[in-house]
């Protein structure tokens, strides 16, 4: 396979990957109005690293994950979507986290009724990136790499998951960027809710079709 046929194949995957369900739940339960393409491209980001990472190694070594470690990761991804939407259906309900700082670093404070409860700290665009890593390594991560394989030289291969990357990354960008759009409108609370309902729907179905075998999921 040359260079460009792998390069638009990597991209094409790429932005099909990037609206697989349980992507787009963590962009529902992740975004906010004010950094959602932000938050979007950190997504991107946080996936890319350890897909290409893995890609080259199994291109030059031969080294992959073992499926029961992918599939570990599947069902964290589905705990992990659990917990964001049931965050994001808090957060609609008024229950939420103040982010601000003191001349300082930006930090948290779980916010209910005008009282600040406790200290955390992080940024949004953290999360984001470490959610993409999770998907990163889940199983479907796994099928992209096994893709790389098949592009017939290590730099098809390389071709191949930058342009993955690169799409993924540009696609959850525009989806975040609409979805927080969309969010700065008078539905806020109740697209939070709905939001965070599907997301954590998702990260449930996704669980019991690796635990139980039920496929809920399309």
């Amino acid at each position: 396979m040359s260079l460009t046929a792998a390069a638009a194949v990597g991209g094409a995957i790429g932005i099909t990957h990037a609206l697989e369900a349980d992507h787009l739940a963590a962009m529902a339960t992740l975004v906010d109005e004010k950094r959602a393409g932000h938050i979007g491209a950190s997504w991107g980001i946080g996936h890319t690293a350890p897909i290409l990472i893995l890609g080259l190694c199994f291109v030059a070594l031969g080294i992959q994950l073992p499926d029961q470690v992918t599939t570990a990761f599947e069902v964290v991804v589905g705990v992990v979507l659990v917990y964001y939407g049931a965050r994001l259906v808090a957060d609609a309900a008024g229950v939420r986290r103040e982010t601000h700082s003191h001349d300082g670093p930006l930090h948290r404070h779980l916010q209910v009724a005008g009282l600040s409860l406790g200290l955390t700290h992080g940024h949004l665009d953290n999360e984001s990136a470490f959610v993409g890593v999770l998907h990163g390594l889940a199983g479907s991560g796994g099928l992209v790499v096994a893709m790389a394989a098949t592009a017939g030289s290590p730099d098809a291969a390389l071709a191949f998951l930058l342009a993955f990357g690169l799409l993924t990354t540009i696609t959850m960008t525009v989806v975040a960027a609409v979805w927080g759009r969309t969010l700065g409108t008078g539905l806020t609370r109740v697209l939070k809710g709905i939001g965070g309902v599907l997301g954590a729907a998702i990260g449930a179905a996704l669980v019991a079709e690796v635990l139980l075998g039920i496929a809920l999921l399309p």
